[in-house]
């Protein structure tokens, strides 16, 4: 989902200002870009994406999207929208539910999202990006609040990409229009979830990003792969060989294109190699160097949906994974949770 947005940018990758994209970028641009998101037209490919990893060792994570662009029955569009949720506890046990809905039913304003089972609100101030996602499905309901101070980054400069400029650098993608931005990287999180009679409160990192892309998932090529590790210290997110965000204790030191981070030695739920399971993701420069490394073979699937229309598996696992990183003359080694995303189209025979 989130990686779709860079497949243009590889014709480009190699220039060096845009490896630190995120030392020019505007934040009031790319807030415009939110701005649009939440009151402009909706894109067939659109989504709203959180996830959140808490102090305890457990995992929410959250996905919303105006029209629904995997669907194993109907033929895309769809005049459906999309709510999706999935909670690992801190034992590893999961609880995800879905819940298909008429698109009409959802109303948008300028800072809020509301829906038959849950609503996104935005409050900023200032600088402060402040969200609050209430959802109330059969058996699991609660409430998440986030802010974040740190600037948002997206891998295009201002943010957005028009079908002019995408069509001149990958005639494939038929001049597709994006916008596509984290706007929350590496923000604090506080939830409430009521889950079988249970009162859960947790506290711990989110992370929230936005996606608006004109035209379908197959118009966008093979297929993406995209990663998010949060550790005590360390946050990193990107595309593997495209872009990537890294953090180390608030700090951002490095926002931009390179397609020298990648995924090794991966591994897949089955043969056709669709859905990826874990790998070893590697980058090193003269200032940083990170390898991260799955901790063991297990991984917990926390989203995983197939579409009849495209012929793609999209899907999200998480694993317990391990970071050797080193800045200038800082080495630090700690555990953290990995989160890999991958959609692989299907071969024709």
């Amino acid at each position: 989902m989130k990686a779709i947005v860079c497949i243009l940018m590889l014709s480009v990758i190699s220039c060096s200002p845009l490896h630190h994209i995120n030392l020019i970028q505007s934040d009031k641009r790319i807030k415009k870009t939110e701005d649009l998101n939440f009151t402009d037209a909706k894109a067939l490919t659109q989504w709203w994406y959180y996830d959140c990893v808490f102090d305890d060792g457990s995992v929410l994570v959250l996905l919303f999207t105006p029209y629904q662009w995997w669907d194993e029955f109907v033929k895309m569009p769809t005049n459906k929208s999309l709510f999706y949720l999935s909670y690992m506890n801190a034992q590893g046990n999961v609880i995800s539910q879905r819940k298909v809905f008429d698109a009409s039913e959802i109303q948008y304003t300028t800072n809020c999202i509301k829906s038959p089972c849950f609503e996104i609100i935005r409050a900023h101030d200032k600088n402060n990006r402040i969200y609050s996602i209430n959802f109330f499905l059969d058996s699991i309901n609660g409430t998440i609040n986030i802010n974040s101070i740190q600037k948002a980054f997206s891998p295009f400069p201002r943010g957005s990409m028009s079908a002019t400029i995408t069509g001149i650098l990958k005639k494939k993608v038929k001049g597709l229009a994006y916008r596509y931005a984290a706007h929350v990287t590496d923000g604090k999180v506080q939830c409430n979830i009521n889950m079988n009679e249970n009162l859960l409160a947790l506290k711990g990192k989110a992370y929230h990003e936005q996606g608006w892309v004109t035209g379908t998932a197959d118009q966008l090529g093979d297929g993406w792969t995209w990663f998010h590790f949060v550790s005590k210290n360390i946050n990193i997110f990107g595309t593997s060989e495209q872009f990537f965000c890294l953090e180390n204790q608030g700090k951002r030191l490095y926002g931009g294109l390179n397609k020298k981070c990648c995924i090794s030695e991966m591994t897949y739920a089955d043969k056709k190699k669709q859905l990826l399971t874990g790998g070893n993701l590697n980058f090193h420069s003269n200032k940083i160097a990170f390898e991260l490394n799955p901790l063991d073979s297990t991984y917990t699937p926390m989203i995983v949906m197939p579409s009849f229309d495209t012929d793609q598996i999209w899907g999200s696992v998480l694993q317990k994974t391990t970071i050797n990183f080193r800045y200038k003359k800082t080495e630090l080694n700690e555990n953290g949770i990995m989160l890999l995303e991958t959609c692989r189209m299907k071969k024709k025979e």
